[in-house]
């Protein structure tokens, strides 16, 4: 039997069938626990079909994490904005921040330390780079009104990846105090982007 070749169009169809599949099982299942055929399974795809678009399922995940960042970012920033006829103020980039580490629509509350460990260790996307990720920081700025002229982008950026390493070590730290953490570190961003 001929092998199936797919058209462009089909095959961009199937990788978002298989990133749609991800983050209900990173929800349930965790990085660790969410397998290559767990993904393949719930997307209804052969386990092959995996295999033609990431090597591995940390690639994957990289993927997935950028995939929902993409869907993430038109809930929290509206059309008005992102046409440049708008700018957002404190507040809403205290929601941005908040809506990272929400576990509803942000991947990161479902992973762990080690998981992130395992991403820096198996893909190039989230070894640490000050151009990319200073890029990703002044492309968020340039939607906000008041910002500092002396923002350090990588300040900002490092603070952030703490945001997430702290929603991701929550069971580590001291519940009581876990939303005060949070709000303390946002404030510290948020201090940090804004004039006074």
């Amino acid at each position: 039997m001929p092998k199936r070749i797919f058209t462009g169009n089909e095959k961009e169809q199937l990788r978002l069938i298989m990133l749609e599949a991800g983050f209900p099982l990173i929800k349930e299942y965790g990085m660790t626990h969410t397998t290559i055929s767990k993904i393949t399974e719930a997307a209804d795809i052969a386990k092959g079909t995996f295999y033609h678009f990431w090597k591995n399922k940390e690639e994957y995940i990289a993927d997935l994490i950028m995939y929902r960042r993409m869907i993430m970012i038109p809930q929290l920033i509206d059309k008005d904005v992102m046409e440049g006829r708008r700018r957002l103020g404190r507040e809403d980039a205290r929601n941005y921040f908040k809506a990272l580490i929400d576990a509803e629509i942000s991947i990161y509350p479902h992973m762990t330390l080690e998981d992130e460990g395992q991403l820096i260790h198996k893909t190039e996307a989230f070894i640490p780079d000050a151009e990319k990720e200073g890029a990703i920081t002044a492309g968020l700025l340039q939607h906000l009104d008041g910002v500092r002229e002396d923002v350090d982008l990588l300040l900002v950026a490092n603070l952030s990846k703490i945001l997430v390493i702290t929603s991701q070590a929550r069971e580590e730290l001291h519940e009581a105090v876990y939303e005060k953490t949070i709000d303390t570190i946002i404030e510290s961003i948020l201090d940090q982007i804004f004039k006074e």
